[in-house]
């Protein structure tokens, strides 16, 4: 898996290296979880960002690269929870306390595009990413911390809309569904990130 990270690395900045011949980004993210992502951490995330770059094939065409950030947080109110549910090894018996639950995500993908109209206009556009995701999940609850930290294969298709500002850069708004394969014990990932930022020609 980290070759498969170090392989769409490299597409990441190839596609941001094409700006003379494409176009490069920059967003604010927000992430609505998803399916048992969600039951691990249902509040809404407002803390993510991303970059990408897109070279043209042709004028309705590129390819690229992405990176986003995306971090998720609940904190669950005081309840006993077992000590065997919370860390292998830790014994029986129960403990009692609050847990804070953590997912960070760091998807890391190559991407394709397809654009109606006309660069001087609005322009719809929809394709995917196919990449790696770095799941960082943590809970903590009073002397104890779970860490499950995974590289995943992972997916992303989108939506968007493109609205010049000026003749050489647009406001990007589009939505995108992150989702990253289950990995051995750990549930597969997934969330729908709503992305506003700008584009650079």
């Amino acid at each position: 898996m980290r070759k498969t990270f170090y392989i769409i690395a490299i597409l990441l900045f190839v596609g941001a290296g094409a700006m003379a011949q494409g176009m490069f980004g920059v967003s604010y993210d927000i992430g609505i979880s998803l399916g048992e992502t969600a039951n691990f951490v249902s509040p809404t995330s407002f803390r993510g960002i991303g970059i990408e770059g897109r070279g043209f094939i042709n004028d309705n065409l590129t390819y690229g690269g992405s990176f986003n950030w995306a971090v998720f947080y609940e904190e669950v109110g005081p309840q006993e929870w077992e000590l065997d549910a919370l860390e292998e090894g830790s014994g029986e018996g129960t403990a009692y306390g609050k847990q804070f639950r953590y997912i960070n995500s760091f998807p890391i993908m190559a991407t394709m595009h397809y654009y109606t109209g006309q660069w001087d206009e609005t322009r719809f556009y929809f394709g995917a990413g196919v990449g790696a995701q770095k799941i960082d999940q943590r809970t903590d609850i009073g002397l104890y911390t779970i860490n499950d930290n995974t590289w995943r294969l992972g997916f992303a298709p989108e939506i968007g809309v493109l609205i010049p500002v000026n003749f050489n850069s647009a406001l990007n708004i589009s939505a995108k569904y992150q989702y990253a394969l289950k990995s051995g014990d750990s549930d597969a990932v997934s969330y729908l990130s709503f992305k506003i930022g700008f584009a650079f020609m």
